[in-house]
This record gives structure tokens, C-alpha cells and sequence, in this order.
């Protein structure tokens, strides 16, 4: 089992081995949020650019 880290501790020199697992835990989280971000703009801007066809339509044929 892995020692357990104080980064609090001034005196504390991360190996590399612990580096590796720190930005590993750190940023394991983030390939998933950005997919779910970006999905959720894609999504968004289908429907502003519907929106703004529909207006278009709607301005074209004097409506």
C-alpha cells in the first residue's frame, strides 16, 4: 500500500515515482469533464444555430 503523502510538509521531496501518482490523481478526473463540456456546448450550439435558422426562415418569408 502507498505511504501516505503530507504535502504540507515543507520537508517533504516527492520522488518521481510519487510525482507520477500525485498528477495521475490530480488530473484523473478531467479527460471525462471536458468530454461531458464539451458535449453539453455542441448541444447548445445546435440549438442557438436552429434557433437561428428558424429566424432566418421566419424574416425571409416576411412572417
Amino acid at each position: 500500500m502507498a505511504e501516505k503523502i503530507n504535502l504540507a510538509d515543507p520537508e517533504f521531496e516527492p520522488t518521481d515515482e510519487q510525482l507520477v501518482r500525485l498528477s495521475k490523481q490530480a488530473f484523473s478526473g478531467i479527460k471525462a469533464a471536458t468530454e461531458e463540456h464539451r458535449k453539453q456546448l455542441r448541444a447548445r450550439i445546435a440549438m442557438a444555430r436552429a434557433e437561428a435558422f428558424r429566424q432566418l426562415n421566419e424574416y425571409r418569408n416576411g412572417a
